[in-house]
């Protein structure tokens, strides 16, 4: 079953996302991840805490996990947190 991160975010600084967006594409690819949706948020209810939304879809949720805790995408990490104000979430099998 697949599992999903949902990510939202505040863009803290444009060059840095764009930076981080051209770097992370290709570590999702490696462990078979695929960007569903990208963009801002419109909130059916309740106000939401972040601008702008993702979610990717992994294979599972070990997938997924082994996507984040990659040293390829946690040497991004510095760069993101430049570039977003975030929280990531999963959910799914």
């Amino acid at each position: 079953m697949s599992a999903y991160v949902i990510v939202e975010a505040t863009v803290r600084d444009k060059e840095a996302r764009e930076r981080y967006s051209s770097q992370v594409g290709p570590i999702l690819r490696k462990f078979d991840g695929e960007i569903l949706a990208a963009g801002p948020w419109l909130s059916l209810c309740g106000e939401p805490a972040f601008e702008n939304g993702m979610v990717v879809r992994f294979p599972d949720k070990a997938m997924a996990f082994a996507w984040y805790h990659s040293p390829d995408y946690q040497a991004l990490l510095e760069l993101r947190d430049a570039a977003l104000d975030c929280r990531f979430r999963i959910v799914g099998a």
